[in-house]
């Protein structure tokens, strides 16, 4: 374990001793919002957990911007008054240089060290870039594990729903479908989680795996539903995040998420093939879900990028999809004007045989999640075009049917992953 984390990180964490909680924020060149971040950060714990033992640790990957300097130097003052002087524990912030495997993997486990060696009774990751931050997520999340024994907290924030597509139509419901729980956002950084969930993570071997560079976000939520654990979400508000120059455009955010996502399937197969149905997950605090204003996509130009690549790439698809899959997909894409007819139930077995594809390898794989590109924009075009106008209340029964699609197709989604290993 030691050897994960630097000789000046180790005197730092030796010199805060054993601590309650710990906060990480890893950072890369986040000088216009990491301030305000660890200022909220700050805010928690010199008030919901001014009796406890905090730590916020900073792993800065390079940053050229004076990012931890800023973290250092972070105001705990707001209106010209001390926050929270009446504070009964010392409360401690550590910055440090990351010089692990490149990657958010290697940063959280570097941060699940600390953890362990500061014997943490609760851990938390943040991004440096959500400018919604308030302290009460801090507490929203933490508080169900350090005092109420959960072992892994998710958020649940407030969103229009026909925002966030790439979750919505595609990693809530496979999700949902596959590993039998309800989890609203499976794709989330922020999280909290138990010293036992971190220690059972650090013993995987897992890390040296280049997937866990982008998709550890996806393998830390599925871990914790296929491992047993005790999982709960608690609802956040809206999620607001500054642009930022080093995340990825939507091909290769895709190509991440989903080689993430299917990877995770593949690690986990013993936990979900067996599994029917789905159960919610613990409600852990109040508030509103679904915001009635939202901003959507065009749906236009995912339309025509959806009926040239169903064109463009027929030879690859041919590899992937059922014959009676590609003919509805082709048949959809034939109709002119406007967006696809892209129904649910063609949505599931599109989805699903990629991924049973993916599991036999029938191609190389990065050239099979790229080739589900165009049909994941002609379903999203679709979407958006169906509910443009309508209440969150009518999208939401929506989104609704469509991951009970998903379930419905599992034993065939199961069948068919089955046959693909020969058993």
């Amino acid at each position: 374990m030691e050897s994960l984390l630097s000789d000046d990180l180790l005197r730092q964490l030796m010199a805060a001793g054993q601590v309650d909680v710990v906060v990480g924020v890893p950072t890369l060149n986040n000088a216009s919002t990491v301030g305000a971040v660890v200022h909220e950060v700050h805010l928690a714990f010199t008030g919901p957990f001014k009796r406890d033992r905090t730590v916020l640790i900073n792993f800065d990957a390079g940053s050229e911007d004076n990012t931890p300097d800023l973290v250092r130097r972070a105001s705990l003052v707001e209106s010209e008054t001390l926050v929270a002087p009446e504070a009964f524990r010392t409360v401690h912030r550590i910055s440090s240089p990351y010089h692990g495997r490149p990657g958010k993997g290697g940063t959280l486990r570097a941060l699940f060290a600390a953890a362990e060696l500061l014997d943490a009774k609760a851990v938390a990751l943040f991004d440096p870039d959500v400018t919604s931050l308030r302290a009460d997520w801090v507490a929203r999340l933490v508080r169900p594990v350090y005092r109420d024994g959960f072992d892994y907290v998710a958020p649940a924030f407030t969103r229009h729903p026909t925002e966030g597509p790439l979750v919505t139509q595609l990693a809530r419901p496979l999700v949902r479908a596959a590993y039998g729980h309800r989890m609203l956002e499976p794709l989330s950084s922020e999280f909290a989680c138990s010293l036992r969930f971190a220690s059972h993570c650090l013993a995987q071997d897992v890390w040296s795996s280049p997937f866990l560079s982008y998709g550890v976000d996806i393998w830390l939520a599925t871990t914790a539903l296929a491992g047993g654990f005790r999982c709960g979400e608690a609802v956040l508000g809206p999620r607001v995040q500054a642009p930022s120059a080093e995340r990825p455009g939507l091909p290769e955010l895709f190509r991440q998420v989903v080689g993430a996502l299917f990877t995770c399937l593949e690690m986990h197969q013993s936990y979900w093939l067996g599994r029917e149905g789905s159960q919610p997950l613990a409600r852990l605090s109040d508030g509103p879900l679904w915001n009635p204003e939202g901003t959507a996509l065009d749906p236009a130009p995912l339309t025509e990028s959806f009926r040239s690549g169903i064109r463009d790439l027929r030879p690859v698809l041919e590899r992937i999809l059922e014959a009676d899959t590609l003919a509805e997909a082709e048949r959809v894409a034939a109709v002119e004007g406007s967006a696809p007819d892209f129904g649910d139930a063609l949505w599931t077995q599109t989805l699903t045989q990629f991924a049973a594809a993916h599991h036999r390898e029938v191609m190389h794989r990065d050239h099979l999640i790229r080739a589900l590109v165009p049909l994941y924009l002609g379903r999203t075009a679709a979407f958006l075009s169906e509910n443009a106008g309508r209440e969150a209340a009518a999208v939401e029964e929506r989104l609704e049917a469509l991951n009970l699609e998903f379930e419905k197709h599992k034993p065939q989604f199961v069948r068919r992953w089955k046959a693909e290993q020969g058993s």
